[in-house]
């Protein structure tokens, strides 16, 4: 299977426990360990991840969630290219009807150029995008 892509809603859910989907978070994670599927996320989403750990649950879970991203052996990080950021900014532009922020458009952009289908998040954007969300697709892989 290919790279799934994995948002800051999914990171974050994984480390706080007050998130509704908390646990769906930690099922999957599993199944993709077990399943030995890879992540990918980029600087955007780390950035991302750790302000809004930060703000929902505090600084030592922040540092929780960063350790866990760069010591993971199942995902690449990826920093974003500044062509890629100019692209993301144009998407930007012309979605204003969407709500999309710009994060969200610069992993938009980043899945296209890397040809990722599939998605690991609790962020609808993505599927409005076209994305596909690997919860719902493969969570029968983990049973």
């Amino acid at each position: 299977m290919n790279p799934v892509f994995i948002d800051t809603s999914a990171i974050v859910a994984l480390f706080d426990k007050s998130d509704k989907h908390h646990s769906q978070s930690g099922h999957m994670v599993q199944m993709i360990k077990q399943n030995k599927v890879r992540l990918v996320l980029t600087d955007y989403i780390f950035d991302e991840s750790l302000t809004t750990a930060m703000s929902n649950v505090g600084h030592s879970t922040a540092v929780m969630v960063g350790d866990f991203i760069l010591s993971s052996k199942i995902i690449e990080f990826v920093w974003l290219s500044d062509a890629t950021k100019m692209k993301a900014w144009d998407f930007f532009k012309r979605h204003s009807d969407k709500g999309f922020s710009f994060t969200d458009c610069a992993s938009f952009i980043f899945m296209k150029e890397r040809k990722l289908t599939h998605y690991f998040a609790f962020d609808k954007h993505f599927n409005e995008a076209g994305f596909i969300d690997f919860s719902n697709q493969y969570a029968p892989l983990a049973k």
